[in-house]
């Protein structure tokens, strides 16, 4: 009988050592590779766990899981934001990995059946190995051949089971774009997406900003794997002033969050307030065409710094300004620059107490490379690489290099970085 098989044998705690034993297992479970990388699911399967101890697991349903584990409104769709199902079932297919290796086939089991979020236990069966050993002498005494038989059976399921935990690793743990967004997708909070909005010195007519954004979505939706987010032609549509590089950024960082079943909205900086900006995770699109930007970015180590006249921009090191080299200089007609510069900044930022993300190139082009850079496995495990700790916690903030060629940035690079 395998340890999930066991869950049917319905069992409860009944003593203080019972539940002792329980709170053991439990904590055995969430300092496995398995749960303890992650935020979400070991919150939930704690909660679980403890309210049914408690006696309280009548109440442990989807609504009530959702405002008390992922502080969702009391009135929230369930249907809109299945954040506790998506939740409950990676948290069951977690537990199967952990009770699918051998080592853990005689420990207690904790499980989540299909449909309920009621825990279910079984207690642990020291006595299952000594049988089955008698057993197996038994049979290799009648039939060897047999016995080698299942041996090279249990190696393979072993086997089997190393290879699923080790895809999932490879999949869930080492994608270094969910390391990179792990504090966006992991907060209970939508995001919100808040793109700049330049003046009139940038477009001609109101008209043509808004057919650059049309053509923005289109020509997203025919890169690869970027389809449009469900509703966020109309989102866009709304919005008055908006570049095409900006709505081009706004549809990558939308499907990205889309595709992780993680809710945003979307805001010009001239209409987003600071009650709202409070409210959950930000991103921050578009440097000196965002006021939010240059505000938030004013404590950090690397900043922008424009000229009187708007043609020429520098990000600068605070530490170090004389050292700066980081400027491109714009013709009055707008001609493209040969390099251009970006800042890629995630963090938690003490005003809004959230956490933030800035893409903000020094013109359009620079901060359509930044969105691109974080698209790019092998760029984004680079730059969180020699992070100081966790890299789905530490604050960083980083510039990053590009070759402009026709108006078309290149492969970017990074050329300073700050971990802390």
């Amino acid at each position: 009988m395998t340890s999930i098989e066991r869950l049917d044998e319905r069992w409860m705690p009944q003593t203080e050592a019972d539940r002792a034993q329980v709170m053991e297992q439990l904590e055995r479970l969430l300092a496995h590779p398995s749960f303890q990388n992650s935020k979400r699911y070991p919150k939930l399967l704690r909660f679980v766990v403890e309210q049914c101890l408690a006696g309280n697991e009548e109440q442990l349903k989807e609504r009530w899981l959702g405002t008390e584990v992922f502080q969702r409104a009391a009135d929230y769709d369930t249907n809109q934001d299945p954040v506790v199902r998506l939740s409950a079932g990676e948290v069951r297919k977690r537990l199967a990995l952990y009770y699918q290796l051998p080592e853990h086939q005689n420990e207690m089991v904790i499980g989540l059946h299909p449909g309920s979020y009621v825990p279910c236990f079984s207690p642990p069966r020291a006595g299952e190995a000594s049988v089955v050993e008698v057993e197996d002498e038994a049979e290799e005494a009648a039939a060897s051949g047999r016995k080698r038989r299942a041996f090279l059976w249990a190696c393979v399921g072993a086997a089997f089971a190393v290879a699923l935990l080790l895809c999932w690793r490879i999949v869930e743990q080492e994608d270094p774009a969910r390391k990179f967004w792990a504090p966006m997708l992991e907060s209970p909070n939508r995001v919100t997406l808040c793109a700049g909005s330049p003046g009139s010195a940038l477009l001609t007519q109101r008209i043509q900003a808004e057919q650059a954004a049309s053509q923005s979505l289109q020509a997203a939706a025919n890169g690869p794997n970027l389809p449009i987010p469900q509703g966020f032609s109309q989102a866009v549509s709304r919005l008055g002033l908006l570049t095409l590089s900006h709505a081009s950024v706004l549809v990558h960082v939308g499907a990205f969050l889309e595709s992780n079943h993680k809710p945003f909205r979307v805001h010009l900086d001239s209409e987003a307030t600071f009650p709202e900006l409070r409210e959950g995770p930000v991103v921050l699109i578009g440097a000196g065409d965002n006021a939010w930007t240059m505000r938030l970015s004013a404590p950090l180590r690397y900043g922008f710094a424009y000229g009187a006249t708007d043609q020429v921009r520098s990000i600068v090191d605070r530490r170090n300004p004389a050292a700066s080299n980081w400027t491109v200089s714009i013709t009055p007609e707008h001609q493209a620059v040969g390099r251009d510069y970006a800042l890629i900044a995630r963090y938690h930022d003490a005003v809004l107490d959230q956490p933030v993300v800035i893409l903000a190139g020094l013109t359009s082009v620079g901060t359509e490379a930044a969105s691109e850079f974080l698209l790019k496995p092998e760029a984004l495990r680079a730059l969180l690489h020699d992070a100081p700790r966790a890299a789905d916690s530490v604050n960083l903030e980083a510039i990053v290099e590009t070759q402009v060629i026709d108006g078309h940035a290149g492969p970017a690079r990074v050329v300073a970085v700050e971990y802390w």
